[in-house]
């Protein structure tokens, strides 16, 4: 029986022993720099503002990686317009690693103070995401954030085909002017439904009929116009 006692003793003297010796090894480490921030790699940055991360992680350097929060970095990233997330890790012995999901363009807003382009979750995106190959929405007001984000769907289909058409945004919602100067009211809302009611009925309307507005903001049904005179407006099921 003593001996077991005196086994356990030793064995609980060694471990508290060897323990303290690790921490402090650890301490002279972590002083010494062993386990300061000297590396940062980044993925999936082809279009993120680089200076915007640099100010993030700069102040990281020379702090040990055991005492960097990667949750509050990536929070600090995911604010920087133009990230959409980022999961940051550690890498052995003094490394970062950052994953960024970059914004994806999808269309841009031309009112006064120019043109901003916005992104598939409808945030503003700055300016270097702007390109040739988005649409453009002319307005002469601002557009709702939950409207914007409507839009950013609508226009991230990829059947949609607006390399022809031009888009308006007004207090009737969004109006898109087709090929033959027809002007299709969308609304606010349900545009992919809209538009794809638009569809089905311009393949029976005659292009000799002279309309110049097809009002689809109504459930199941089509408010056409023509453009001779000042007629009633009339309505066509779809």
């Amino acid at each position: 029986m003593k001996d077991r006692r005196r086994t356990a003793f030793w064995v609980l003297l060694v471990s508290g022993l060897s323990v303290f010796a690790l921490a402090m090894g650890y301490r002279w480490f972590e002083r010494g720099g062993a386990f300061d921030l000297d590396t940062v790699r980044i993925r999936g940055v082809r279009h993120a503002d680089s200076s915007a991360i640099c100010q993030v992680v700069k102040p990281l350097f020379g702090k040990s990686i055991l005492q960097i929060d990667p949750v509050e970095i990536q929070e600090l990233l995911s604010d920087i317009p133009g990230i959409d997330s980022a999961h940051v890790s550690r890498a052995p012995l003094r490394g970062l690693i950052l994953e960024i999901r970059i914004s994806e363009p999808v269309f841009a807003v031309s009112d006064s103070s120019g043109v901003n382009v916005v992104s598939s979750i409808g945030e503003v995106l700055p300016p270097r995401f702007l390109t040739d190959s988005i649409p453009v929405v002319e307005t002469r007001g601002s557009i709702d954030p939950s409207v914007s984000r409507e839009l950013a769907v609508w226009f991230g289909v990829e059947e949609l085909q607006y390399d022809s058409l031009l888009f308006r945004y007004s207090d009737s919602g969004l109006s898109v002017l087709v090929n033959n100067g027809c002007e299709v009211l969308l609304g606010i809302d349900r545009l992919s439904e809209r538009w794809e009611g638009y569809q089905q009925l311009a393949s029976s309307l005659s292009g000799s009929d002279n309309w110049y507005e097809v009002d689809m903001r109504y459930s199941n049904q089509a408010i056409l116009r023509k453009s001779d005179g000042n007629s009633p407006s009339q309505g066509s099921e779809i």
